[in-house]
C-alpha cells in the first residue's frame, strides 16, 4: 500500500482525479459496499479494489483490480486523462454533491485516522431554502475541499453526542475534533443553519488553524501499540478481515508462521 499512498498524495494525481467522481467504499460498514468489491474481484474480498465506470455508474471502462497501477500501469494519470477527455464534465465542480458517511461512528473514526476535522450536520425540521446550495458552495470552495470530512446525521445517529465533549443538543453545523483513536471527540464550534457561507468558511479556517497547531502527526506502529495497551476496540458493522479465496466467508487469521493466501501453486481468484 505504500506506493499507492504516495500516488494518491501526488499533486498531479489529485488534479487528474478532479475530473472524476471519486468514491471511497465503506466495506466494513456496509454489506452492499462489500458485495461491490466482491463483484469487482471475482468473488474474493480484499481491502482495496479499483475500477473506472462511465457516467451511468454501471458500465466499466477499465478492468477491475487491486489498485490504479494494476489497471493503468505506471502512467496512471495518462490513463485517467484519456478517459476524462472522452467524458467531459457537463456541470462545474462547484456543483458537486457533498459527501456523506454511513454513520457518525464511522465519520468520527475516519477523521481521526486521517487527522482532519469533522463537520457534522444536524438538520432542523424546517431548513432554510438555501441550505443545500450554501453547503455545496462551502465544501467545493478551493480553500475547503479536501481539508475536512463532512457527515450528515442519519437515522442511526440519534445518540451521536454521547461520546462528544460539549453541548450537542441543538441542530446546526458542528465542527468536531476527533479523539486520538476516533471513539470520542469534542465540539470546537457550533453554527446555526442561518450562518452564511462566509461565516462557515471563517469558522472552519479558525478551527483548522487551532487544530494544526496542536495535532501531532501519528506514527502508525506507535499508535497501534498504544491503542492495544489501552484496550481500544473499534467495532465494525461487518466482520473485519479479507476473503481471499472467495468462499463468501472472512478468512481466519493465519497462525504465526503460517502462509497467508491461497495454497501454494494456486492463483488468487482475480
Amino acid at each position: 500500500m505504500g506506493t499507492e499512498i504516495s500516488l494518491f498524495s501526488k499533486k498531479s494525481f489529485i488534479e487528474a482525479s478532479k475530473k472524476f467522481v471519486c468514491v471511497r467504499l465503506g466495506t466494513y460498514e456496509s454489506k452492499e459496499h462489500q458485495d461491490m468489491v466482491r463483484k469487482l474481484l471475482g468473488g474474493s474480498f480484499q481491502n482495496t479494489a479499483f475500477v473506472v465506470y462511465s457516467p451511468d455508474g454501471e458500465t466499466a471502462l477499465t478492468r477491475s483490480h487491486r489498485s490504479p497501477k494494476h489497471v493503468f500501469g505506471n502512467d496512471v494519470e495518462a490513463g485517467m486523462k484519456k478517459i476524462a477527455d472522452q467524458y467531459p464534465a457537463k456541470k462545474p465542480v462547484s456543483d458537486s454533491i457533498v459527501t456523506d458517511f454511513h454513520s457518525f461512528k464511522q465519520s468520527l473514526n475516519v477523521a481521526a485516522a486521517d487527522q482532519r476535522l469533522l463537520v457534522f450536520s444536524v438538520k432542523a425540521k424546517e431548513m432554510p431554502k438555501d441550505a443545500g446550495a450554501k453547503m455545496k458552495a462551502v465544501f467545493n470552495d478551493d480553500e475547503v475541499k479536501g481539508r475536512y470530512f463532512f457527515d450528515i446525521m442519519g437515522k442511526d445517529d440519534k445518540n451521536w453526542g454521547k461520546a462528544i465533549e460539549g453541548d450537542t443538543s441543538g441542530v446546526g453545523i458542528y465542527i468536531i475534533r476527533s479523539g486520538k483513536f476516533g471513539t470520542d471527540g469534542k465540539v470546537m464550534k457550533h453554527l446555526s443553519w442561518e450562518a452564511s457561507a462566509d461565516e462557515i468558511k471563517a469558522a472552519l479556517k479558525s478551527a483548522n488553524a487551532e487544530f494544526s497547531k496542536t495535532e501531532k502527526r501519528k506514527v502508525y506502529s506507535e499508535h497501534v501499540s498504544e491503542g492495544r495497551k489501552k484496550g481500544v476496540n473499534y467495532k465494525n458493522t461487518m466482520p473485519p478481515g479479507e476473503d481471499r479465496d472467495g468462499d463468501g466467508k472472512i478468512d481466519e487469521r493465519p497462525k504465526r508462521g503460517e502462509r497467508r493466501g491461497p495454497p501454494s501453486g494456486e492463483k488468487p481468484p482475480f
